[in-house]
């Protein structure tokens, strides 16, 4: 448990440096972030928009790259997924959206 919180605190701070001005950080970041692999970067990025504690600049972040991932990168990645992976995934998406104000 730890460990998970643990890169999910590692994950946040990726998406900050995601939204970095210094082209440097953000380039460093990108890399990084391409580098995960595909549920891992759904499960951080669920995780990440819905901490409703967490800046509201990096849930925007983490809402736009699952946005991308699911449009660009959906038959790579979903149809690999076990069905009740894709199940809690369309749930989670489902609860997130109910919750947002």
């Amino acid at each position: 448990m730890a460990a998970a919180a643990a890169e999910q605190q590692q994950f946040y701070l990726l998406l900050g440096n995601l939204l970095s001005p210094d082209n440097v950080v953000r380039k460093q970041a990108e890399e990084t972030y391409e580098n995960i692999p595909g549920q891992s970067k759904i499960t951080f990025l669920l995780q990440a928009i819905r901490n409703t504690t967490a800046a509201e600049e990096a849930r925007q972040m983490a809402a736009v790259l699952l946005r991308r991932l699911l449009s660009s990168a959906f038959d790579e990645v979903y149809p690999a997924l076990p069905s009740d992976v894709q199940t809690a995934i369309k749930s989670e998406l489902l609860m997130i959206i109910q919750m947002e104000t």
